[in-house]
C-alpha cells in the first residue's frame, strides 16, 4: 500500500458517503422498507465528527448523520460505522456502544439543558473477505444462560455485509457504487468482475466535473491495486470515455508506464511528475490543488514534483498575478 495515500479505506468511505445524496440512496437501499419509508430522508445531515479511536483508522471509519422522523418529527441519530478489515470482529458490538455513548456525550455539549437522549441508529457497513456471523444483539455479548436479565443493555446495529455481495448486485448511487466495486477488487477474489463494472460508472463521474470523486477513487486504486491493474482499469475507462484527459485517469496511466522503479509508491510519484512537469503554472496549481483536496500527504507532493509548501504558495500568488495582468490587458483592448 502506497505510504504516500495514508487510511485509503477511510479516505474513500468518507469522501463519498459524506455526500448526503449518496449516503441517502445507499441507505435507503440497505435499511429495512418498513423503517427506511419512516426516515425523511430529504433532512438527512451531515455532522463533521469521528467517534473512531485514531489507532483503528486502518481497519474502522464512521460517519455520523442527523435526520428526522416523519409523523414525530423527532431528530435522531445516524451512525454509519464502516468495518474494513477481512475478518468481522466480535468485539465490533463493544466499541460500537462506545461509539455510541461518545455521541451522547457530545449531544450534550451542543444542547445542555436536553431533558432526553436523542435516538441512534446504528448501521454496520462491512467489506470483508469473510462472511459477517456473529449476532447483531449486544446482549449476545454476555454468557447465554444470563442473557434475560433486565438489568443488562439491550441494542441491535442494522448490519450491511457486502462479504458474499456478487459485483453486480452493489447499489445506491453512482459514486457509491464506483466505491464499492473499488473495495470490493481491493478486498475479494472477484477483482476483474468488479472492475469491468466499475469502469463504465468512472467513466461517467468523469463526465459530471468531479474531479476531486475522480482523483479519490484513482488514488484509492494506486494505493490497493498493483501498477498492471491501474493500467488496465484506466484503458477500461477510456472505452466508455474516450474523451477523458487531462483528469485524474491521466495521472494513473503515466504513473504506471513510465515506472522502472518497483511499487506503487515510486510509479505514483513518477506520473505525478510527468504530469506536473507537462503543464503550466495554472496546471500545477490546480493538480496539487486536487491531491490536498483528497488527502495526499506533502511529503509524498514535494517529494514526486520537487514543489514545497512554500513554493505551492508562491506559485499561487505568480498565478494570481498573471490573470490579474491579463484582465488589465483585456480591459485596455477594449
Amino acid at each position: 500500500m502506497s505510504a504516500g495515500v495514508q487510511h485509503p479505506h477511510d479516505k474513500l468511505f468518507r469522501t463519498v458517503f459524506a455526500d448526503t445524496e449518496e449516503a441517502a440512496l445507499f441507505l435507503r437501499a440497505h435499511l429495512p422498507a418498513a423503517l427506511s419509508e419512516r426516515i425523511d430522508w430529504s433532512t438527512l445531515t451531515l455532522q463533521e465528527t469521528s467517534f473512531v479511536d485514531e489507532a483503528l483508522r486502518e481497519s474502522e471509519s464512521d460517519l455520523l448523520y442527523t435526520v428526522q422522523m416523519k409523523g414525530s418529527g423527532v431528530k435522531v441519530f445516524l451512525y454509519l460505522l464502516f468495518e474494513h478489515q477481512s475478518q468481522p470482529d466480535p468485539w465490533m458490538r463493544f466499541r460500537l456502544l462506545k461509539y455510541m455513548c461518545r455521541i451522547w456525550d457530545e449531544s450534550f455539549k451542543q444542547n445542555p439543558e436536553q431533558t432526553e437522549l436523542p435516538p441512534i441508529l446504528p448501521v454496520v457497513f462491512y467489506q470483508g473477505e469473510r462472511a459477517w456471523r456473529y449476532a447483531t444483539e449486544f446482549a449476545d455479548l454476555f454468557p447465554e444462560g444470563e442473557r434475560e436479565h433486565s438489568f443488562l443493555p439491550r441494542f441491535a446495529h442494522y448490519l450491511i455485509d457486502q462479504s458474499g455481495l456478487a459485483p453486480e448486485a452493489v447499489k445506491g448511487g453512482l459514486k457509491a457504487r464506483v466505491a464499492q466495486l473499488l473495495m470490493m477488487a481491493a478486498y475479494r477474489a472477484q477483482m476483474q468482475e468488479a472492475l469491468r463494472l466499475a469502469a463504465p460508472l468512472m467513466a461517467q463521474v468523469t463526465r459530471t466535473g468531479g474531479v476531486n470523486y475522480v482523483a479519490v477513487f484513482v488514488l484509492y486504486l494506486a494505493a490497493t491495486q498493483e501498477r498492471r491493474v491501474v493500467n488496465e482499469f484506466a484503458a477500461q475507462v477510456r472505452q466508455y470515455a474516450p474523451e477523458t484527459g487531462g483528469d485524474m485517469l491521466t495521472y494513473a496511466e503515466e504513473l504506471r508506464q513510465e515506472g522502472r522503479q518497483e511499487g506503487r509508491q515510486e510509479g505514483l510519484q513518477k506520473g505525478l511528475q510527468e504530469g506536473l512537469q507537462k503543464g503550466e503554472i495554472k496546471g500545477k496549481v490546480e493538480t496539487i490543488e486536487s491531491l490536498l483536496s483528497v488527502g495526499a500527504d506533502w511529503s509524498l507532493i514535494t517529494r514526486a514534483t520537487g514543489i514545497t509548501p512554500e513554493e505551492f504558495q508562491r506559485l499561487k500568488e505568480e498565478l494570481s498575478q498573471l490573470v490579474d495582468l491579463s484582465d488589465l490587458e483585456d480591459a485596455q483592448s477594449e
